[in-house]
């Protein structure tokens, strides 16, 4: 169900004339270059009826609103923490910071959906219009009509994105998450490119999310490179942005493994591409990030024979939950675990490991065609330590082993609700940590000790809310590209840890408050960016505050990205937030 205004006179939309001057897209209701409404009945007919005015997920649920139906807000507050669901609306994002502009907004209070968090509702930063894009046409006339009233354009599949990319106040957005395309390919033939022929490759359309591939692919005897959430739309800035998950440790990040993209480009085109046919472009989008040099509508990705999925849980408490400086208990499982990584990371253990000051949850996976022997031999010493520490109490220790990926899916979902719940405000701060932090006793204590300076910083900033670590061992160090085929940052390929620090809460801060936390999460970066001179942060899950977000975001390869934008996209019709290209200050 979606709660739209579709519009139903027929008209036609003419194609721009081709264009290298940037006029900035920045027209907005209300003044005169507005579409008026006989135009945007033009673009409806045109787009086969799939245009619709934004109305917020939420809106039902406010009684001022008028769009407020108190039969179907009882579905929206049913589903409202369920990220599945949501991500079939248009009008909401996965973290509410996203919807909202300011102090303005529409969502609900998530852990009681039955309460508004707004006075009034209101569209907040979520698009005007948007087109749910059903085929290549579709997205290829939106474009051409925004080129012709100088809108602004926006793109979104499910909305789960920590920068709040995918939605722009006053623009037209593209909603890519109905093309759900699957298909797998035994024997692939690529596009005028013999050399991208390959065996096993799967194909999916721009709005296929996670679980949905998962669950194809892997009743083809396979498996894809997705992530840990399985709302995440893959194809998207997942997909392009890098992609980690359970395999990145044995295959890659997802990016390493794409063979063929078909994308409509800034001038309307479709076109397929890959490493024969605009090469140049194809590299950019395989880790130069979504939403910037085309949009994407098909993704041809490497997958691999099924292999049963083995985990090991460790879930403990800590004694002393005052002040994470002090606690013993978190600096002994810090430090057990960084004392473990080179280990883990040389069999291609993965998973990651959940810290918060009152306790710690491991989830370490391995994907491989055993018994589960080889997941225990790696973490043998490391399960007998957590046995015997002082300061903490061990409520898990235990090993699981799944014979296909989809049944683990089943398990990690569960984890997955727990600790990346829909419907709650987020803030991240991140980095990469490289390889040669774990090889001495004195690099291992300064990563250890920086970690929790940032946890006890978060909790101070934050003291009522959820914060913690996450430990990400989800990392691509079997797959070092030395032949630069992907634009994926380059700090991925030494980095063994990828380390986030996250703020959750419920309802909207205060500005001052929400300006306090954000300066703060920045801050407590400062030691580990010490420890990591010119590396980076992983562009999809990073702190969208980042001052040097060329370097960090996307190292050395910037200034080539930044010339392909500006070749496929010479009037910046893409325009994402820190995203290569970004206007920036200059709109």
């Amino acid at each position: 169900m979606r709660f739209v205004i579709s519009f139903i006179f027929s008209l036609g939309v003419a194609f721009a004339a081709p264009s290298t001057i940037d006029p900035g897209y920045n027209c907005r209701p209300g003044q005169k270059c507005w579409p008026t409404l006989q135009e945007w009945q033009q673009l409806n007919h045109t787009v086969d009826g799939h245009l619709y005015q934004t109305i917020p997920w939420g809106a039902p649920c406010y009684a001022n609103s008028t769009y407020y139906n108190a039969a179907v807000c009882s579905v929206v507050e049913n589903d409202y923490n369920n990220s599945i669901p949501r991500g079939g609306y248009y009008g909401q994002t996965y973290w509410p910071n996203w919807e909202a502009c300011g102090t303005s907004g529409c969502s609900l209070l998530s852990s009681n959906p039955e309460e508004t968090l707004y006075s009034t509702c209101s569209l907040g930063r979520l698009a005007t219009y948007f087109v749910d894009a059903r085929n290549t046409s579709h997205i290829s006339s939106a474009l051409q009509f925004a080129k012709v009233h100088n809108i602004r354009i926006s793109v979104k599949n499910t909305g789960h994105d920590f920068f709040g990319r995918s939605t722009v106040p006053n623009s037209l957005a593209i909603w890519t998450h109905n093309l759900k395309s699957l298909d797998f390919h035994q024997s692939f033939t690529a596009h005028n490119c013999p050399s991208a022929n390959a065996q096993n490759v799967g194909e999916m359309g721009a709005g296929v999310i996670a679980g949905d591939a998962y669950r194809f692919f892997n009743s083809h005897g396979v498996d894809i490179t997705g992530g840990y959430e399985e709302s995440v739309g893959i194809a998207g800035g997942f997909g392009q942005g890098g992609g980690v998950g359970d395999y990145t440790t044995t295959y890659g990040l997802m990016v390493d493994n794409a063979v063929e993209f078909e994308v409509i480009t800034a001038e309307g085109r479709v076109k397929t591409i890959n490493e024969c046919n605009d090469p140049e472009l194809f590299w950019a989008m395989r880790g130069g990030g979504g939403g910037t040099y085309a949009i994407l509508t098909k993704y041809r990705v490497q997958v691999y024979p099924s292999v049963p999925v083995h985990t090991y849980n460790f879930l403990a408490t800590f004694k002393d939950t005052t002040n994470a400086t002090q606690q013993q208990g978190l600096r002994e499982v810090l430090t057990a675990h960084a004392n473990s990584q080179i280990i883990w990371s040389s069999q291609l253990v993965t998973g990651q490991v959940d810290y918060s000051t009152k306790g710690v949850s491991f989830g370490l996976v391995l994907p491989y065609a055993d018994d589960g022997s080889k997941l225990k031999r790696a973490t043998a010493s490391f399960f007998q330590s957590m046995s015997n520490l002082t300061y903490v109490n061990v409520l898990e220790n235990n090993y699981t082993s799944f014979s296909t990926y989809t049944d683990y899916l089943a398990f990690s979902a569960i984890d997955a609700r727990a600790t990346e719940p829909a419907g709650i405000f987020s803030l991240l701060a991140s980095r990469l940590l490289p390889r040669h932090l774990f090889n001495a006793p004195e690099t291992v204590d300064s990563l250890v000790s920086a970690v929790i300076e940032g946890m006890e910083k978060a909790r101070r900033l934050l003291p009522l809310q959820r914060t913690g670590a996450q430990v990400v061992l989800e990392t691509p160090l079997s797959t070092p590209d030395n032949n630069q085929k992907t634009s994926a940052l380059p700090a991925w390929r030494e980095a063994m840890w990828h380390v986030i620090h996250v703020g959750e809460w419920y309802e909207p801060l205060a500005p001052t408050a929400l300006q306090k936390a954000t300066d703060g999460f920045l801050e407590m970066l400062e030691p580990l960016k010490k420890l990591s001179p010119g590396g980076g942060a992983y562009f999809n899950e990073a702190h969208y505050g980042e001052p040097d977000w060329e370097q960090t975001f996307f190292g050395a390869n910037y200034d080539r990205l930044l010339e392909i934008k500006n070749q496929y996209d010479p009037t910046h019709i893409f325009d994402c937030y820190k995203c290569v290209g970004w206007r920036g200050e200059k709109e």
